[in-house]
């Protein structure tokens, strides 16, 4: 592993001719983040379009039981077109002056920057949005299923509302794989300072969009920039899609969130911080895959083969995070295995597929990934 070193870019538009190079005007166009934003978007609002007239296109038949989450489907296409609609006008606006002034060494107008710089920073605000509703999404047009036909389903129990059929398989799973149920298990060494530490842990999950990006944006090598967030923003997507094709709750299904808090405040305001995130949390159907490992340890393979430094730094922190995501009741270590998955998905798949579309650009091929 070596460390990035940065020629400076050639003031010169090389192409190759559309005709030889495939998606030639696609790739030239859209970037491979706005590939893996708009086609996110576009996967859902086809869906939702399709459902207005085969209402039975679903993955999972309608539950009644899940209603309190659904909207209307107008309201979600509403919304989702407005998505897609705010990201295009910046998307072109940061194509634009990715091409001509990024590229080249010119400078550009104050509102063209302006532009780009939102257009660059888009994910990590649109995405989180998006990511709110899914849940929608999932009880109004995907589905999800209910937990009563599993036979360890007991009508005396309390669950939590968006339990589905999906968390007793998962807890099974687990057992069966490691003869505990770690969720519950991991309890008894429940301490405030070890809590704390490992809530900090948890909680940086939320720097791993700076842990891809911060060197190449104070370098502001900006091809850097895009390459990094597109392979980021195309493994977190990916999830998004397992969030809907095996919709659960995680462990927090029996008993409710209530009954997963830790019994004790924790160093570093830790119970004040698992109540914010449950109040923040919209959605309740993303535990499978763990978002938080698949895309910390995506985040921390681009510092690995960029900036060595830096993820030596994060390092102890996907660590503990890997740990935190059961300690803390969030997480089926089943969920924490497939979050590894989805990132050798990142590093294998999404990785040379954003390397091979952005390298259509001019002098994109100096730029090394």
């Amino acid at each position: 592993m070596r460390r990035m070193t940065e020629p400076p870019l050639a003031p010169s538009h090389r192409t190759t001719p559309a005709g030889k190079v495939p998606l030639a005007w696609l790739r030239a166009h859209f970037m491979a983040i706005d590939v893996a934003v708009i086609g996110f978007l576009l996967l859902l609002i086809g869906w939702t379009l399709l459902s207005l007239v085969a209402p039975e296109a679903r993955i999972y038949p309608y539950e009644a039981r899940f209603a309190w989450s659904e909207m209307s489907k107008a309201g979600l296409l509403g919304n989702l077109l407005g998505f897609l609609a705010g990201y295009v006008v910046f998307q072109r606006l940061g194509v634009r002056y990715h091409r001509d002034h990024v590229l080249t060494g010119k400078p550009g107008p104050v509102w063209l920057s302006v532009g780009h710089l939102v257009h660059v920073f888009a994910p990590v605000l649109l995405l989180p949005l998006v990511f709110n509703m899914l849940g929608a999404f999932i009880s109004s047009v995907s589905g999800a299923p209910g937990p009563h036909t599993h036979p360890e389903f007991h009508d005396g129990e309390f669950y939590d509302r968006a339990a589905t059929l999906w968390d007793f398989e998962l807890k099974r799973m687990d057992i069966a794989m490691t003869g505990e149920y770690l969720p519950t298990w991991f309890r008894q060494f429940h301490a405030p300072w070890l809590n704390g530490v490992l809530m900090v842990c948890y909680l940086a999950y939320y720097l791993s969009p700076i842990v891809a990006t911060a060197v190449p944006l104070a370098r502001r090598n900006w091809p850097m920039v895009r390459r990094a967030t597109g392979i980021f923003v195309g493994t977190l997507v990916t999830t998004y899609v397992g969030y809907i094709l095996i919709p659960a709750t995680g462990p927090r299904f029996e008993g409710g969130f209530g009954n997963w808090m830790i019994t004790e405040p924790g160093w570093f305001a830790a119970q004040w911080w698992q109540r914010v995130l449950d109040d923040a949390e919209m959605i309740r159907w993303d535990a499978f895959p763990s978002g938080h490992v698949a895309v910390a340890f995506i985040a921390l393979a681009i510092a690995a083969r960029h900036w060595r430094w830096v993820a030596w730094i994060y390092l102890p922190f996907t660590i503990g995070l890997t740990v935190a995501t059961v300690w803390f009741g969030y997480h089926y270590v089943t969920d924490v295995i497939a979050g590894f998955a989805f990132t050798a998905w990142g590093i294998f798949v999404v990785w040379p597929a954003v390397k091979w579309w952005d390298g259509v650009l001019p002098d994109a091929g100096r730029q090394r990934a």
